[in-house]
């Protein structure tokens, strides 16, 4: 049933300003801003909720988690998905907001895709009246849809059929889960029901590091407020300075005169800020609002601009209206495993290489080994590569206070990084899969740490990644972006070319790009002596599967790869970089290194 269908049997709509829906990456409506309502008492039902009290009567939590037979690689962090809250204007006789349709599935199960498509690995779920429904239904996508949630642990913290508490009571009551796993310093996700985000952005949100710069809170805030369907008086504004601070919030509520965006529904808080909201809630109801200002009051209130990705907010008839449009532009049309035929917006991301490989569930061992495998056939170039990039960072000024940062653009495990530590002032490696992040993160000496970073992010997003992960003191200076060991050469095309353009930008006029290919003119050599050899990169082949002249080999078990001739890397360069300068094609052993930057404009 469809939510619109819902909504007209069940729910009665107080008459209020259009609920906010918002697309930010397409002009699907042509839409006005509204102003900011006047609100003695401002009741939040997004970030800010009611009463911060638990109720009498909720019950202890409870878990449903995966088999262990079916945890998987690839997952990284916490979410809490608050599916307790009922909106202010239903009773008793009608379904809450959680178990609302859209597209043919609960709007609890839409979040829960959601979450699953960002690659977390624990969601809690916290459940109120009719939560045994909720917890129903969740329970039964994880063990349908076992190849598509596969490693996800889904546990329920159960507030009661009685709960009327808000979503700052709700985190509460998560905190006993929380606590448990995760370390004090520790950030994790808090969305609602009432939300559909891109996987674009829970991703950073999932792997953000907010101790690190010793903030306590981070609020999703979408700053392009042109397009919007309207604001309630429900609304978070948000003000910011950006002189002061290009990711601060200095000031958020529901009656700012004066505001720079809104909260766009989610949070990311440490496990501390938990335990401090649990004793600023302590003895007197408290909303979520109370809480956030106190924390943008102390400074330590981050901001995560939405940059134009895909979100919508569920909450009244009006907007239903619009987020329906909006799935069915954004969303894709899913059979599930019971045969029911639905529509979703969170889908399992993946990053497929050309042999068809998720590179996000990589494990740590299945790379390292095939690493391993390939170390005798690939030392030298691994020392060719290592001299070369070198040498760039060195006539930037090395690792001196003006020397470059040094960028590595799916940097798998780190070992291209490692030897490369003491020759630029700064040095980040980026990979798509987590598990390569956290043992990088792992393995970095105590003594450079201070100069050493490793963050999860997507090759097509890199500049809008860095710009919003690292620090203004990193990014400040001249820039060697790297993507080496054949990288490019496992992307599918689409990628390579955004990765490509990507990696120009941001290496501009005064820094360097550099790529290195497997060279096409030692094919034949690593057919005979490198992939013949180790079966178990690529899978037994026979002769049809290689082909010589387009130095590309594709093999029964789905393993593909492309090896590249001098000639060949000029051509990529010049077609998709016209507004780039060559500055170096080396032929050298298995290996094609090409350095580039951009063409300085004409005085």
């Amino acid at each position: 049933m469809a939510l619109s269908t819902l909504v007209q049997a069940t729910r009665k709509f107080a008459p209020m300003p259009l609920r906010l829906g918002r697309s930010c990456s397409t002009s699907v409506h042509h839409l006005q801003k509204a102003a900011p309502p006047a609100r003695k008492n401002p009741l939040c039902g997004s970030v800010s909720e009611a009463s911060a009290s638990l109720c009498n009567g909720a019950r202890p939590f409870a878990t449903f988690e995966v088999p262990k037979a079916l945890l998987g690689s690839g997952r990284y962090g916490v979410a809490v998905l608050v599916a307790s809250a009922p909106s202010h204007e239903q009773d008793r006789a009608q379904l809450p907001q959680p178990l609302l349709e859209l597209g043919g599935v609960s709007l609890a199960s839409h979040a829960l895709w959601q979450l699953n498509s960002a690659h977390f690995q624990t969601v809690i779920v916290a459940i109120g009246y009719q939560g045994d429904e909720v917890q129903k239904q969740l329970q039964k996508d994880v063990r349908s849809e076992e190849a598509n949630f596969r490693g996800l642990d889904v546990k329920f913290v159960n507030l009661g059929e009685d709960y009327r508490g808000g979503r700052a009571a709700s985190l509460i009551a998560c905190r006993p889960l929380v606590d448990k796993l995760l370390r004090p310093e520790q950030s994790f996700v808090i969305v609602g029901t009432d939300r559909m985000f891109d996987a674009g952005l829970l991703q950073p949100a999932n792997v953000m590091s907010l101790a690190e710069n010793g903030d306590e809170a981070c609020v999703l805030v979408e700053s392009d407020l042109e397009g919007m369907v309207g604001l309630p008086s429900s609304t978070i504004f948000v003000a910011t300075r950006p002189l002061h601070g290009a990711d601060r919030i200095y000031s958020i509520g529901a009656d700012l005169e004066t505001y720079s965006g809104i909260g766009a529904g989610l949070m990311v808080f440490t496990r501390d800020t938990l335990k401090k909201l649990d004793e600023f809630a302590a003895g007197k109801g408290i909303n979520m609002a109370d809480w956030m200002t106190e924390i943008a009051k102390r400074g330590t209130l981050r901001m995560l601009k939405t940059n134009g990705l895909t979100w919508f907010s569920v909450e009244t008839a009006e907007s239903e209206m619009f987020t329906t449009e909006g799935l069915w532009t954004h969303g894709h049309d899913v059979e599930t495993a019971d045969g029911r035929k639905v529509r979703l917006m969170g889908l399992p991301r993946k990053i497929e290489t050309d042999s068809g490989a998720d590179w996000s569930e990589f494990s740590v061992h299945k790379w390292r080994s095939a690493a391993y495998a390939s170390k005798s056939f690939f030392q030298e170039l691994f020392v060719d590569t290592t001299n070369f990039v070198g040498n760039l960072c060195d006539k930037l000024g090395g690792n001196s206070d003006s020397g470059p940062i040094l960028v590595e653009v799916g940097c798998g495990t780190g070992e291209a990084l490692e030897p490369l530590f003491y020759r630029a002032r700064y040095t980040l490696g980026m990979d798509f899969n987590p598990n390569f992040i956290e043992f990088c993160k792992d393995n970095v000496p105590d003594n450079v740490k201070s100069h050493v970073k490793h963050i999860v992010g997507d090759a097509g997003e890199l500049n809008a990644l860095l710009k919003r992960e690292v620090p203004d003191e990193w990014m400040n200076r001249s820039k060697v972006v790297i993507c080496v060991g054949n990288t490019i050469g496992i992307m599918p095309q689409e990628l390579k070319v955004k990765c490509y353009q990507e990696m120009a930008k941001m290496a501009g006029e005064d820094g360097y790009m550099v790529v290195v290919y497997w060279n096409g003119n030692k094919f034949g050599d690593a057919v005979q002596n490198f992939y013949h050899k180790n079966p178990q990169l690529c899978g037994e082949f026979k002769e049809e599967c290689w082909d010589l002249n387009n130095c590309t080999l594709k093999t029964p078990s789905g393993y593909s790869t492309k090896w590249t001739k001098p000639e060949e890397a000029r051509a990529i360069f010049e077609e998709n970089l016209p507004d780039a300068e060559i500055v170096e094609v080396l032929e050298k052993g298995n290996g094609v290194m090409v350095a580039a930057r951009m063409r300085r404009a004409a005085a």
